[in-house]
Formats: C-alpha cells, sequence, structure tokens
C-alpha cells in the first residue's frame, strides 16, 4: 500500500483493521498470542480479554489506551512507514479526543476488572514492562503516546503465572499420583488452541492413568517453524503400569511405577 492510501482512512479502527490484514493478523487469535508475549501476560483468561477486545477494537466499539496503542504499533510495525505513523496518530487522537476511552471488560463480565485489557500495568509487573518498552523503543515514541508511568489507572486482576512449556519426550516415567505435561494442541500455524471439548474425544483411553485439560502452554511447533500457545494434554498417573499410545498422532510410551523403582 502507497503512502497516499493511508489517508483514505478516516477512522482508527479501519486503519486497524486493515494494518491486521496488511500483518498477516487476518485472524485475532495470533495477534492476541503475540500481544500476549510482547505485554508478559501468562494466563488463559489475559488470552481471551485480549482477543475479545481486539474484537472490539477492530469493529470500532471502542479504542485501546494508549499503553496498548503502543504495543499494537510496534507488532503492526507502523514506524515502517512515516506516513503510516502520521495517520495512526491522527486516526487514534481523533477517536479518543473528544471522549473517555470506554473500560474493558473483563471476559467474566465482571466490571471491577482492569480499566484495561493489559492489567499487567498495574504495579510491579507494569512498572517493568515499561523500562523493558522505553529500552527498545525510541524515546520520541514513548512522549508521543504518553508513557510515562504516571497514567491512572484502577486496580484489576493480574495474573502472573508463567504459562507452562511442553517439550515433547516420547518416554514419561511418573509415579502414582504424579502429572505431566505430554502433548500441546493448535488448531494450524495461523490458528489458535481448541476448546478442551474438542480435543478430549481424540484422546486415547489409558488403563494406567487418565488425560485431562492441562489448560494453555506453549509449545514449539516444528511442523510450523515457531513457539506456539497450545492447549495441553495433561496425563495424571493412576497406577502401576506401561503403555504405548499415539497421542493425537504422536507416539508416547508412559511408564508408571512407584518412586522407590522409577528410572533415572
Amino acid at each position: 500500500m502507497t503512502s497516499d492510501d493511508w489517508g483514505r482512512f478516516e477512522n482508527w479502527y479501519e486503519l486497524f483493521d486493515r494494518l491486521c490484514q496488511l500483518r498477516g493478523y487476518s485472524a485475532n487469535a495470533e495477534l492476541a498470542n503475540d500481544m500476549c508475549r510482547q505485554t508478559g501476560r501468562a494466563g488463559e483468561r489475559d488470552f481471551q480479554a485480549i482477543e475479545k477486545n481486539l474484537r472490539d477494537w477492530r469493529f470500532g466499539r471502542r479504542i485501546p489506551l494508549r499503553r496498548n496503542a503502543l504495543v499494537l504499533a510496534t507488532l503492526l510495525e507502523v514506524d515502517s512507514d512515516p506516513d503510516l505513523r502520521r495517520q495512526w496518530d491522527a486516526t487514534y487522537y481523533a477517536s479518543g479526543s473528544n471522549k473517555e476511552v470506554e473500560p474493558d471488560l473483563d471476559p467474566s463480565g465482571d466490571n471491577s476488572a482492569d480499566h484495561d485489557d493489559i492489567s499487567c500495568w498495574n504495579g510491579e509487573v507494569g512498572r517493568r514492562l515499561s523500562v523493558a518498552l522505553a529500552t527498545a523503543l525510541p524515546l520520541g515514541f514513548l512522549a508521543a503516546i504518553g508513557l510515562n508511568g504516571r497514567e491512572d489507572l484502577s486496580p484489576g486482576y493480574v495474573d502472573e503465572t508463567p504459562l507452562p512449556t511442553i517439550a515433547y519426550n516420547a518416554r514419561a516415567f511418573l509415579s502414582p499420583g504424579a502429572e505431566k505435561l505430554v502433548h500441546g494442541v493448535v488448531e494450524g500455524c495461523d490458528g489458535a488452541p481448541p476448546e478442551w471439548v474438542d480435543v478430549e474425544p481424540n484422546l486415547p483411553a489409558s488403563n494406567i492413568g487418565t488425560f485431562v485439560d492441562g489448560g494453555l502452554a506453549t509449545q514449539m511447533m516444528n511442523g510450523c517453524g515457531k513457539e506456539m500457545l497450545v492447549r495441553a494434554v495433561k496425563f495424571i498417573a493412576a497406577r502401576p503400569g506401561v503403555e504405548e499410545l499415539k497421542v493425537l498422532g504422536v507416539y508416547f510410551k508412559i511408564e508408571v511405577a512407584p518412586s522407590s523403582i522409577r528410572p533415572d
């Protein structure tokens, strides 16, 4: 798209939606995933909240607060074109200059959640992220979006628990009662983690344990060439025994034995 084309977007949300498409974010899930990584968010609740807000932003129902506009501009490479940067700033400030930004709600519908979706900006997490962004981005850009650490924030939910990482190992050794994340599922290289109800029917039966929902995790997906947000499959060992299973097409040998006789 040429520089002259950016001027045809009179509304920020239309420009934002077009940039999402141009940068390969046709679906909100992948952009939500990248925002989680960029901002240090770690929980499933975080991912759902960001994905919901992205839908609202792209339809013009509300606009993001300035700190989130910073993250979006970074992911969408707004600074790659000076004319794009000018149009981005002009439409953004025009959208919010005459009205208060509508608070973003927690996905549970609880309006006591953070004033905005990126609640990790509250407290120490927010201060650390501000320093990290200030180190990585030009000072003029930070001044333009008002990242000064003094923005009035409402207290809200903060999930600082890091996502677990799944490392594939064809053999798993567990004691009865122990549990292990054995596999991760994602809907294609550009997709999102599926719901557990869509995963569970495709799992094999086990006589020595149970497969349960492991929540969200990260895993290196070799077929896609990148680490991705996945739905984790957790195995909970129940009784001693050895099984060889195919879990969603991937081979595993699971051995359950008392800890006193488990191999090193």
